[in-house]
């Protein structure tokens, strides 16, 4: 299954800590914003020199998956390095 984010297609296939990261207001269907200040709050974000200095990987490809808020999807246990480092493996063809 595809996802469209912000007018992209997403990478398909065991990319769950990529998307939904924060909890939805599911009236409004939109993020819940006071949440996802108080997520980020308590988890941080990731600046690209931080991450890529864990997981090499081009600016283009951290920005075109919101790779901040991966310090997000990581606290709340979505995701791990590794997923994502198995990830960049996958679809390094297609980079």
């Amino acid at each position: 299954m595809c996802y469209y984010v912000n007018g992209m297609l997403t990478m398909p296939g065991a990319t769950e800590g990529f998307i939904n990261i924060f909890d939805v207001d599911t009236t409004l269907m939109k993020y819940d914003a006071v949440q996802m200040v108080e997520d980020i709050q308590t988890y941080g974000l990731y600046t690209y020199e931080e991450f890529n200095a864990i997981i090499p990987l081009p600016e283009l490809v951290f920005n075109a998956f919101n790779g901040q808020y991966l310090k997000v999807s990581i606290g709340k246990g979505l995701i791990t390095l590794s997923e994502i480092a198995e990830l960049l493996i996958r679809y390094a063809i297609y980079l």
